[in-house]
């Protein structure tokens, strides 16, 4: 009896360890939740009571108040035909690598592929094809030989089209950019792998376009799939939260400033002491570091990007153009926002 008391008890007690031991990472999870939000948030409350100005808190930072959602239809212009072998020219490919690659398009699986999949299949059918028609010549298969060059010149005229479908206007592309709800401890929680890929990515089509790609260039869906975390998603929730605070910031301090309560006869209150202090101690030691290193997850993807998207620009539509100059609008909020909080607590509080 006693024994199976002591082992109920121990039961008991191994059960209560470990619901603390859940309680405790539950604590520490949410601890670790919107850090930047906590940290802007603080900052603003207390500019708020040194000045004892309310002017309306913002909300906790769980709703992002500027979305810049990649358009849905991304659709370029209708590609031309790709041409057409017949069967009679299939069977005639006999002894050439390319009949695989034809044999695959033309599969149930193969004539509903993805555009990445299509993507694939006309890359190597560029590589192929030429030595293809070689061979067709050697065998005085001239009319076979023509539709095969056919074929390149018009998947050539494609390629860069292509390439914008399976990239850009892909759903991995989308995913990157997908603005998440709450940043959690971001950029802590933040990996730089998509940062990587985004160059590879950015390399590779550079030699699809050059026609110096490799077939191991040509395994492109793990590459794509590496880019699917939203690292530019989060980038643009950061950017789009820190303004919001940081402009409410500066309207506490040009709304105080007004009435006179940092300075009076030219000298500085007490509100404004409290209030240099907690712009020393929240926002240049706590803000800006956060900040800080949001924009160093920019700095580590803007030339990645910017290289990506320039190789495609004359196959970048109008839909496309257009959200990119709404997007680079919002991460130059990254650099601009601080500084012209700076601006404003020259004007403000040190300008007594």
């Amino acid at each position: 009896m006693l024994l199976g008391q002591q082992t109920s008890r121990s039961g008991l007690l191994t059960s209560t360890l470990w619901i603390g031991l859940i309680a405790t990472l539950a604590l520490s999870s949410c601890a670790e939740r919107e850090v930047g939000a906590a940290k802007l948030t603080n900052y603003v409350e207390r500019l708020s009571n040194a000045a004892d100005i309310d002017i309306g808190m913002v909300n906790g930072g769980q709703t992002i108040s500027q979305r810049v959602d990649l358009p849905s239809d991304l659709d370029t212009e209708s590609l031309a035909a790709t041409g057409s072998l017949s069967l009679i020219d299939f069977l005639s490919l006999s002894g050439c690598e390319l009949q695989a690659n034809i044999a695959k398009r033309n599969t149930s699986m193969g004539r509903t592929a993805s555009a990445s999949q299509r993507l694939i299949l006309d890359l190597e059918f560029l590589r192929l094809a030429p030595a293809c028609v070689t061979l067709m010549e050697e065998k005085e298969e001239n009319s076979v030989a023509d539709t095969l060059r056919e074929n390149i010149e018009l998947r050539r005229a494609n390629l860069p089209k292509r390439i914008f479908a399976a990239t850009l206007a892909g759903p991995e592309w989308r995913k990157f950019w997908e603005q998440p709800m709450s940043l959690g401890s971001y950029p802590e929680s933040a990996s730089g792998d998509s940062a990587q890929a985004l160059w590879e990515l950015s390399e590779r089509v550079q030699r699809f376009l050059d026609h110096s790609w490799s077939a191991a260039d040509e395994d492109l869906e793990p590459l794509l799939s590496s880019i699917r975390a939203n690292s530019g998603g989060q980038l643009l929730a950061a950017a789009a939260l820190q303004s919001r605070y940081l402009e409410h910031a500066n309207d506490v301090l040009r709304s105080a400033s007004k009435e006179g309560i940092y300075c009076r006869n030219e000298a500085i209150t007490d509100a404004g002491t409290i209030t240099k202090t907690v712009v020393a101690k929240y926002f240049a030691t706590d803000v800006q570091r956060w900040s800080a290193q949001v924009s160093q997850r920019h700095y580590e993807i803007q030339s990645a990007l910017i290289a990506l998207e320039s190789h495609l620009t004359s196959t970048l539509p109008p839909r496309y153009v257009d959200w990119v100059t709404e997007r680079n609008a919002l991460l130059h909020r990254l650099y601009a926002a601080t500084r012209e909080h700076v601006a404003a607590i020259k004007k403000t509080v040190n300008a007594c």
